[in-house]
């Protein structure tokens, strides 16, 4: 059932099952706006929130675009929100039909074209390259790897998805074969990435870029859901002004306009850092910005909206924010695979000296009870899925 109320709506939010959709919400109506949340889900953090003004759900954008399309213009014209905000990949089906949409709602994004090329791996760390950002070296096969661990992944994919490790030319080869993952196919266009491993931790690069106006902030990830990096679970803004300039310059480079993430590594001991790839969205550990001081989604509300922003936004150094929810699965996760060492879990289980929670308000205690409900759903639609398949 849809959630309705009789108010004036400033602002709608898509794919916002999760806790950057809650943490965006939150900051909006903090600031007096009226949000609806939409999402492929009925119920979800956003959803069951007391903040979110209405909610409705629309099919999946990637499985039915067109669908999903007429939906969302359908509600638009029913709803007549000022501004539109995709908050993830699926901001490349809404700009890919930006015509379609009346010409006065706004949605702060760049076109499908430059998001889908910033989102390919490969043609980001060409520009990065180009643009004086250091990046890992590339291999073109697999003769020319001289250290190992090394880095195999797709060049599209996001939170660690397609991401691997091997540690032996063995382990590669046959990681290769399992994903019919060529190096470069015939007309020379990478299919997957291969490059060197680089040591230290990841940090990420939380920028706004428009007409002029530059701010950006650095968390470095204290735990991250999956092994190797990705999708962080605790994390603490910190002090880079080298990334942040090497964010700088590729984004100057692109012309790039709005909210992007971009994720390093980066060794503070030996300053060794190394560009992994772009979010040309809100990146998953936004409530640790918007805590410290610099609310990302505030800044494009106004930039968006009145073309300037002159407020106090800058991020205060040592805060830390955790993920509750992403670190029971991160635990989970280890102890499935028997890969949790005791320093780690021992991180996982603090609950002090966190400034916030990315997923748990006080004032709104029922909204992570929304998030457990869509993830819970997710494991028993697997399993009726699964279910099917053996029977």
């Amino acid at each position: 059932m849809e959630k309705k109320c009789d108010v004036i709506l400033t602002y709608l939010l898509t794919y916002c099952w999760n806790r950057v959709g809650y943490t965006i919400l939150r900051s909006l109506t903090e600031k007096g706006l009226k949000v609806w949340a939409a999402d492929t889900s009925k119920r979800n953090i956003c959803s069951v929130s007391k903040f979110c003004a209405g909610s409705f759900s629309y099919p999946d954008p990637f499985e039915e675009e067109e669908a999903f399309i007429r939906v969302l213009k359908e509600k638009i014209e029913e709803l007549k929100p000022k501004l539109l905000m995709p908050t993830h990949d699926e901001s490349v089906v809404i700009m890919r039909h930006r015509q379609e949409f009346p010409e006065e709602l706004i949605i702060p994004y760049e076109s499908d074209e430059l998001l889908l090329n910033l989102s390919n791996k490969a043609w980001a760390t060409n520009k990065a390259a180009e643009a004086g950002c250091p990046i890992p070296k590339v291999y073109k096969s697999v003769e020319e790897v001289e250290n190992y661990p090394v880095v195999f992944k797709t060049v599209i994919g996001n939170s660690a998805k397609g991401v691997f490790f091997p540690k032996s030319k063995e382990e590669l080869l046959g990681l290769m074969q399992e994903t019919h993952g060529n190096v470069f196919d015939h007309d020379g266009d990478t299919e997957m990435l291969l490059q060197e491993w680089i040591g230290g931790t990841d940090y990420s690069v939380d920028c706004v870029r428009w007409d002029g106006f530059w701010k950006s902030s650095v968390y470095h990830a204290l735990v991250t859901k999956t092994d190797g990096g990705g999708t962080t679970t605790q994390r603490e803004i910190v002090s880079a002004p080298v990334l942040e300039e090497y964010a700088k310059l590729l984004l100057d480079a692109v012309d790039f306009h709005g909210v992007c993430g971009i994720d390093f590594r980066y060794d503070p001991e030996t300053g060794k850092a190394a560009f992994i790839e772009v979010n040309a969205r809100f990146t998953g550990g936004l409530a640790t910005p918007v805590k410290a001081g610099f609310d990302i989604p505030w800044v494009i509300y106004k930039l968006a909206t009145e073309g300037k922003f002159d407020e106090p936004c800058d991020a205060k150094i040592g805060v830390k924010t955790k993920w509750i929810l992403g670190d029971v699965i991160t635990v989970a996760g280890r102890l499935i695979a028997l890969k949790f060492n005791r320093k780690e879990l021992k991180q996982v289980l603090k609950f002090r000296g966190f400034d916030a929670y990315d997923d748990y308000r006080k004032d709104d205690k029922r909204a992570i009870f929304g998030e457990m409900g869509y993830y819970l759903g997710k494991i028993d639609k697997k399993w009726e899925i699964e279910s099917v398949m053996i029977c």
